[in-house]
Protein backbone atom coordinates (compact mmCIF):
# COMPACT_ATOMS: atom_id res chain seq x y z
CA UNK A 1 0.00 0.00 0.00
CA UNK A 2 2.87 2.69 1.14
CA UNK A 3 4.53 1.28 -2.16
CA UNK A 4 1.34 2.15 -4.14
CA UNK A 5 0.56 5.57 -2.52
CA UNK A 6 4.72 6.95 -3.47
CA UNK A 7 4.01 5.70 -6.95
CA UNK A 8 1.00 7.68 -7.33
CA UNK A 9 2.59 10.58 -6.24
CA UNK A 10 5.07 10.54 -8.68
CA UNK A 11 2.94 9.88 -11.13
CA UNK A 12 0.13 12.48 -10.25
CA UNK A 13 1.03 16.13 -9.17
CA UNK A 14 -2.56 16.28 -8.07
CA UNK A 15 -1.94 12.95 -5.93
CA UNK A 16 0.64 14.40 -4.34
CA UNK A 17 -1.44 17.28 -3.30
CA UNK A 18 -3.92 15.27 -1.31
CA UNK A 19 -0.78 13.22 0.31
CA UNK A 20 1.13 16.52 0.84
CA UNK A 21 -1.77 18.56 1.92
CA UNK A 22 -1.99 17.11 6.08
CA UNK A 23 2.01 17.83 6.31
CA UNK A 24 1.95 21.95 5.26
CA UNK A 25 -1.85 22.54 6.41
CA UNK A 26 -2.64 19.21 9.56
CA UNK A 27 -5.29 21.43 10.73
CA UNK A 28 -7.24 22.06 7.57
CA UNK A 29 -8.92 19.43 5.79
CA UNK A 30 -8.10 18.88 2.46
CA UNK A 31 -11.57 20.23 -0.08
CA UNK A 32 -10.73 19.36 -4.00
CA UNK A 33 -11.65 21.77 -6.51
CA UNK A 34 -12.05 21.33 -10.42
CA UNK A 35 -9.75 24.16 -10.59
CA UNK A 36 -6.93 22.25 -8.75
CA UNK A 37 -6.42 19.71 -11.69
CA UNK A 38 -6.52 22.66 -14.49
CA UNK A 39 -3.72 24.25 -12.97
CA UNK A 40 -1.54 20.56 -12.59
CA UNK A 41 -2.48 20.04 -15.84
CA UNK A 42 -1.26 23.29 -17.11
CA UNK A 43 1.96 22.94 -15.02
CA UNK A 44 2.07 19.36 -16.28
CA UNK A 45 2.59 21.20 -19.89
CA UNK A 46 5.63 23.41 -18.71
CA UNK A 47 6.55 20.06 -17.13
CA UNK A 48 6.32 18.19 -20.77
CA UNK A 49 8.08 21.41 -22.65
CA UNK A 50 4.67 22.11 -24.23
CA UNK A 51 4.49 25.19 -22.20
CA UNK A 52 7.07 28.10 -21.32
CA UNK A 53 5.21 30.99 -20.27
CA UNK A 54 1.73 30.54 -18.27
CA UNK A 55 -0.20 32.64 -17.18
CA UNK A 56 -2.83 31.92 -14.79
CA UNK A 57 -5.57 34.11 -12.83
CA UNK A 58 -7.49 33.18 -10.04
CA UNK A 59 -9.26 35.08 -6.99
CA UNK A 60 -7.70 34.77 -3.92
CA UNK A 61 -8.35 31.75 -1.43
CA UNK A 62 -8.16 29.06 -3.99
CA UNK A 63 -4.26 27.74 -2.41
CA UNK A 64 -2.79 29.28 -5.41
CA UNK A 65 0.24 30.16 -3.73
CA UNK A 66 0.60 26.71 -2.24
CA UNK A 67 0.07 24.88 -5.54
CA UNK A 68 2.42 26.72 -7.29
CA UNK A 69 4.99 28.57 -5.20
CA UNK A 70 5.16 25.68 -2.56
CA UNK A 71 3.90 22.07 -3.68
CA UNK A 72 4.45 21.98 -7.33
CA UNK A 73 8.76 22.72 -6.57
CA UNK A 74 8.43 19.89 -4.01
CA UNK A 75 6.51 17.54 -6.70
CA UNK A 76 9.36 18.09 -9.27
CA UNK A 77 12.71 17.77 -7.00
CA UNK A 78 11.28 14.62 -5.46
CA UNK A 79 8.65 13.00 -6.91
CA UNK A 80 9.41 13.95 -10.17
CA UNK A 81 13.29 13.60 -9.58
CA UNK A 82 14.66 16.89 -10.67
CA UNK A 83 16.38 18.04 -8.27
CA UNK A 84 18.91 19.82 -10.48
CA UNK A 85 15.53 22.73 -10.92
CA UNK A 86 16.05 25.91 -9.93
CA UNK A 87 13.40 28.27 -8.89
CA UNK A 88 13.20 31.94 -8.52
CA UNK A 89 9.83 32.43 -6.56
CA UNK A 90 8.25 36.11 -6.40
CA UNK A 91 6.15 38.25 -4.70
CA UNK A 92 4.97 41.80 -4.55
CA UNK A 93 6.41 41.53 -0.96
CA UNK A 94 9.64 39.89 0.08
CA UNK A 95 7.44 38.53 3.53
CA UNK A 96 5.14 36.45 1.22
CA UNK A 97 8.14 35.36 -0.53
CA UNK A 98 9.74 34.01 2.82
CA UNK A 99 6.84 32.08 3.60
CA UNK A 100 6.06 30.26 1.22
CA UNK A 101 9.72 29.34 0.63
CA UNK A 102 9.69 28.61 4.82
CA UNK A 103 6.91 26.15 3.64
CA UNK A 104 8.17 24.38 1.25
CA UNK A 105 11.62 23.15 3.17
CA UNK A 106 9.33 22.53 5.94
CA UNK A 107 7.38 19.86 3.51
CA UNK A 108 10.58 18.64 2.14
CA UNK A 109 12.35 17.66 4.85
CA UNK A 110 9.27 16.41 6.81
CA UNK A 111 9.04 13.14 7.97
CA UNK A 112 6.68 12.12 5.13
CA UNK A 113 8.97 13.44 2.27
CA UNK A 114 12.45 12.21 3.29
CA UNK A 115 10.47 8.76 3.68
CA UNK A 116 9.94 8.79 0.38
CA UNK A 117 12.03 10.96 -1.41
CA UNK A 118 14.97 11.42 0.71
CA UNK A 119 17.29 9.71 -1.11
CA UNK A 120 17.08 11.61 -4.42
CA UNK A 121 18.63 15.16 -2.69
CA UNK A 122 19.68 16.45 0.67
CA UNK A 123 20.14 20.07 1.33
CA UNK A 124 23.50 21.61 1.74
CA UNK A 125 24.68 23.17 4.78
CA UNK A 126 26.00 26.29 3.44
CA UNK A 127 23.19 27.49 1.58
CA UNK A 128 20.11 26.84 3.43
CA UNK A 129 18.27 29.81 4.67
CA UNK A 130 14.74 31.22 4.59
CA UNK A 131 15.33 33.14 1.16
CA UNK A 132 17.04 30.59 -0.37
CA UNK A 133 18.30 26.98 -0.05
CA UNK A 134 19.92 24.68 -2.52
CA UNK A 135 20.38 21.26 -3.20
CA UNK A 136 23.25 18.98 -3.57
CA UNK A 137 22.39 18.73 -7.18
CA UNK A 138 22.68 22.04 -7.46
CA UNK A 139 19.35 22.96 -7.44
CA UNK A 140 18.08 25.50 -5.50
CA UNK A 141 14.26 27.91 -4.24
CA UNK A 142 15.10 31.75 -3.93
CA UNK A 143 12.44 33.89 -2.80
CA UNK A 144 12.49 37.45 -3.92
CA UNK A 145 10.40 40.32 -4.06
CA UNK A 146 8.99 42.02 -7.02
CA UNK A 147 11.71 44.42 -8.37
CA UNK A 148 14.87 42.81 -6.41
CA UNK A 149 15.30 39.80 -8.92
CA UNK A 150 18.61 41.26 -10.84
CA UNK A 151 21.68 38.79 -9.54
CA UNK A 152 19.44 35.66 -9.91
CA UNK A 153 18.44 33.09 -12.50
CA UNK A 154 16.64 30.02 -12.83
CA UNK A 155 14.95 27.20 -15.09
CA UNK A 156 11.42 28.34 -14.03
CA UNK A 157 10.24 31.91 -12.63
CA UNK A 158 7.24 31.75 -10.51
CA UNK A 159 5.60 35.23 -9.83
CA UNK A 160 3.01 35.35 -7.47
CA UNK A 161 0.97 37.99 -7.05
CA UNK A 162 3.53 40.78 -8.59
CA UNK A 163 1.11 43.51 -7.37
CA UNK A 164 -0.26 44.39 -4.12
CA UNK A 165 -3.51 46.25 -4.23
CA UNK A 166 -2.83 49.62 -3.14
CA UNK A 167 0.58 49.07 -5.60
CA UNK A 168 -1.92 48.01 -8.67
CA UNK A 169 -3.55 51.16 -7.88
CA UNK A 170 -0.56 53.50 -8.35
CA UNK A 171 -0.32 54.45 -11.87
CA UNK A 172 3.50 54.75 -10.78
CA UNK A 173 3.71 51.90 -8.60
CA UNK A 174 2.08 49.82 -11.12
CA UNK A 175 4.00 51.25 -14.50
CA UNK A 176 7.39 50.19 -12.31
CA UNK A 177 6.20 46.62 -11.50
CA UNK A 178 5.35 46.18 -15.46
CA UNK A 179 8.78 47.72 -16.57
CA UNK A 180 10.49 45.49 -14.11
CA UNK A 181 8.33 42.51 -15.49
CA UNK A 182 9.13 43.28 -19.44
CA UNK A 183 12.76 44.11 -19.12
CA UNK A 184 14.33 42.52 -16.31
CA UNK A 185 12.46 38.97 -15.49
CA UNK A 186 13.24 37.70 -19.52
CA UNK A 187 16.78 38.29 -18.72
CA UNK A 188 16.70 35.95 -15.40
CA UNK A 189 16.38 33.10 -17.62
CA UNK A 190 19.24 30.04 -17.75
CA UNK A 191 17.70 29.42 -21.18
CA UNK A 192 15.70 31.94 -22.87
CA UNK A 193 13.73 29.26 -24.76
CA UNK A 194 13.36 26.50 -22.99
CA UNK A 195 13.20 28.09 -19.28
CA UNK A 196 9.78 28.94 -17.82
CA UNK A 197 7.76 31.82 -16.18
CA UNK A 198 4.75 31.18 -14.17
CA UNK A 199 2.86 34.34 -13.85
CA UNK A 200 -0.33 33.16 -11.27
CA UNK A 201 -2.19 35.98 -10.02
CA UNK A 202 -5.27 37.89 -8.87
CA UNK A 203 -6.67 40.53 -11.33
CA UNK A 204 -6.40 44.06 -9.79
CA UNK A 205 -6.69 46.59 -12.52
CA UNK A 206 -6.93 46.73 -16.07
CA UNK A 207 -3.17 47.61 -16.49
CA UNK A 208 -1.65 45.59 -14.37
CA UNK A 209 1.10 42.40 -15.49
CA UNK A 210 -1.83 40.12 -16.66
CA UNK A 211 -3.40 43.27 -19.02
CA UNK A 212 0.32 43.73 -20.31
CA UNK A 213 0.96 40.05 -21.17
CA UNK A 214 -2.59 39.64 -22.69
CA UNK A 215 -2.27 42.75 -24.61
CA UNK A 216 1.03 42.50 -25.79
CA UNK A 217 0.50 39.15 -27.02
CA UNK A 218 3.70 38.01 -25.12
CA UNK A 219 2.88 34.14 -26.02
CA UNK A 220 1.36 33.13 -22.37
CA UNK A 221 -0.95 29.87 -22.30
CA UNK A 222 -3.60 32.03 -20.36
CA UNK A 223 -5.80 30.09 -17.87
CA UNK A 224 -8.37 32.20 -16.24
CA UNK A 225 -10.66 30.39 -13.83
CA UNK A 226 -13.32 32.94 -12.43
CA UNK A 227 -14.55 32.66 -8.82
CA UNK A 228 -18.30 32.75 -10.27
CA UNK A 229 -19.24 31.37 -13.88
CA UNK A 230 -20.28 34.10 -16.40
CA UNK A 231 -21.71 32.09 -19.52
CA UNK A 232 -20.46 34.92 -22.07
CA UNK A 233 -17.30 33.37 -21.25
CA UNK A 234 -17.86 29.59 -22.13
Amino acid sequence: MKRKRKQAAEDSLGEFIRQAWNVIEPANPYIHGWHIDAIAMHLDGIEDGDINRLLINIPPGHMKSLLVAVLWPSYLWGPRNQPHLRFLCVSHSQNLAIRDSTKMRRLITSDWYQENWGDRFTLTSDQNAKTKFENDHLGFREAVAAGSITGSRGDIVIIDDPHSVESAASDQMRASTIEWFLEAVPTRLNNPEKSSIVVIMQRLHEGDVSGTILEKNLGYTHLMLPAEYDPLRS
